[in-house]
């Protein structure tokens, strides 16, 4: 076969091959992987509504403990209860009405040892009534929680209801305690308006659940062969003195869905078609006016001899093979130039990387100086007349940050600053540290130190064991979720198990997130980050500066229980403090 045929033949199946075999993978395919998504989609937004109500069971679980040891500690209570007494009888039916409002619950019962209502928050009218079998039945339900019907003055409610007894006297009464359940806010939790959300239950009100998702859940065997996706959770209820269930649904209509793979369908064939012609018509162009030429530029290039880069290819006319002849005189021109460039290229490689690590500390010594500002700014705006006494607080803290980015000017100033060691208090250093993170907001973690006393100083750099314990706080600090947790840096003299011997270890502790293990090997690595905004610089600066004074850096961490970094310092010979 010649070798124009060839190339007509190679472009047409390189065009068309893989076009008909990407619609024959999809049509088989895309509809399985969306199908995939939506179920983890569906199964996703069920688990958040179930972790919703675990929320909330846990909190009514706290309140139930809670109530049970302030009504054990009430001796007002007791004698109204246990001796019926008539001067407290009221304290006893208000006593319920009183702890709805204190724990911010909707329902409230407290019932003797014969299942009579001795007191009730939400629905007055219910006191003396019996209530057989309710703290039983609730007690029965998978993990002592479930659904119910209450009344109010206001009507008919669903709420989510935990019952626990307590000891009073020789008697075994009951609390049970409920948080109003609205279908309309548990949609409204799912926070996706391309799901459906129902729920419904025996004896519901009418007008609790909208007609249309009444529909759904009559429906549910006809959505899944109209090919919904579907999930329905059963939630225990009770309902007129039994366990019964209520029923959370969960429904996607994959419409939209088929309409896209047809349309995606429809334009991989026009595109395949698109493709077809239009490989025939340029492969047989470029067959013609290539396979005569290229034979020419082929008896060239065996001449060629890659020792000898100034050999060059006579030029050619202004087709493709007279652009490659070019080409290859270019090349070889770009060769020679290469080693020179290759060194300029690395010079600037290197310069990169100076000025990210440049900008990362940079960013760390203002980011406290920011905090400070803030801090001011606040007190200024809501507090005036404090603001003199909280300038003076946080003036040394103003003054250490600025101190900090000068002395990192300086040592950047040189491209390979010297080695200026001198011994440094690490408790100074552990407290000038701490101070410079102060809580952004009331109730905000703030890092701990602890030094043990009379610890020697270490023989370092000062800029560059600060810049060390600087990272490790901030990375501490941006591990904790939702801004809650705790840090805490410790440095003592202890015996160093891998190198045997006594050293100085430093520790920066927290209760974040932790560092999964597949990361915990490359956490050290030039520019690995787990975080959108990070650098990937900071540990992998600490791992340089650490091992510049003479240390070794070791990391622990488990997911969801947190991380500790350990950095083992020599022990000093010198006494001199650092200022």
């Amino acid at each position: 076969m010649s070798l124009r045929w060839r190339i007509l033949l190679v472009s047409v199946v390189l065009a068309v091959v893989p076009l008909a075999t990407a619609i024959l993978l999809l049509g088989r395919g895309v509809e399985d992987q969306f199908t995939e998504q939506d179920t983890a989609r569906v199964e996703a937004r069920v688990q958040l509504l179930l972790d919703d109500l675990d929320r909330r069971d846990a909190r009514l679980a706290a309140s139930l403990d809670a109530l049970a040891e302030t009504i054990a500690a009430d001796n007002r209570f007791r004698l109204a209860a246990l001796e019926q007494r008539d001067d407290l009888r009221s304290y006893l039916h208000d006593y319920a009405p009183r702890q709805l409002a204190l724990m911010d619950l909707d329902l409230l019962f407290i019932q003797d040892d014969r299942d009579t209502v001795v007191s009730s928050g939400h629905f007055r009218d219910a006191h003396g009534e019996p209530l057989p079998r309710l703290a039983h039945l609730v007690g029965q339900a998978r993990g002592g929680r479930a659904l119910a019907s209450a009344r109010s003055p206001a009507g008919i409610f669903l709420a989510q209801v935990r019952a626990r007894s307590f000891r009073l006297g020789d008697h075994t009464w009951q609390l049970v305690a409920g948080l109003r359940l609205d279908p309309g806010d548990l949609i409204d939790r799912a926070r996706d308006p391309d799901l459906t959300v129902a729920l419904a239950w025996p004896g519901a009100p009418a007008g609790t659940v909208a007609p249309e998702e009444r529909a759904v859940m009559a429906r549910e065997m006809d959505l899944r062969r109209a090919g919904h996706i579907v999930r329905t959770v059963n939630l225990p209820l009770v309902h007129e003195g039994r366990l019964t269930d209520a029923w959370l649904l969960v429904s996607h209509d994959r419409v939209s869905l088929h309409r896209f793979v047809d349309g995606v369908e429809s334009r991989l064939r026009i595109i395949l078609v698109v493709a077809a012609l239009f490989s025939v018509g340029l492969a047989t162009l470029l067959a013609n006016q290539v396979s005569r030429p290229l034979r020419r530029l082929a008896h060239g290039t065996r001449e060629l001899d890659l020792e000898k880069l100034d050999t060059r290819f006579p030029a050619g006319g202004r087709d493709e093979v007279g652009q490659l002849s070019r080409l290859f005189n270019e090349l070889l021109e770009r060769l020679q130039q290469g080693v020179g460039r290759l060194r300029r290229a690395e010079h600037r490689a290197t310069l990169g990387e100076v000025a990210r690590q440049v900008n990362h500390d940079i960013r760390n010594g203002i980011t406290p100086l920011r905090n400070v500002l803030q801090h001011l700014g606040q007190v200024a705006d809501q507090e005036p007349e404090r603001l003199a006494g909280v300038f003076g607080e946080r003036r040394d803290n103003l003054a250490e940050g600025l101190s900090y980015l000068e002395d990192l000017a300086g040592h950047y100033a040189r491209l390979s600053p010297a080695d200026e060691r001198r011994p440094c208090r690490l408790d100074e250093l552990c407290a000038a540290v701490v101070a410079q993170f102060p809580p952004s907001a009331p109730g905000a973690p703030r890092p701990e130190a602890r030094v043990e006393p009379d610890l020697p100083p270490v023989l370092a750099d000062p800029v560059s064991l600060r810049r060390i314990l600087d990272n490790l706080v901030r990375n501490a600090l941006e591990s904790l979720p939702e801004g809650r947790g705790r840090v805490t840096v410790t440095a003592r003299r202890a015996r160093d198990e891998a190198l045997e011997e006594d050293r100085i270890l430093l520790e920066v502790a927290d209760d974040g997130v932790g560092i999964a293990p597949e990361d915990r090997d490359r956490i050290f690595d030039d520019f690995f980050t787990t975080r959108p905004d990070g650098t990937g610089l900071g540990l992998s600066n600490v791992r340089r500066l650490v091992g510049d004074l003479g240390g070794r850096i070791g990391v622990t961490s488990e997911p969801g229980r947190g991380t500790t970094v350990t950095v083992s310092l020599p022990l000093p010979d010198t006494g001199e403090e650092c200022p």
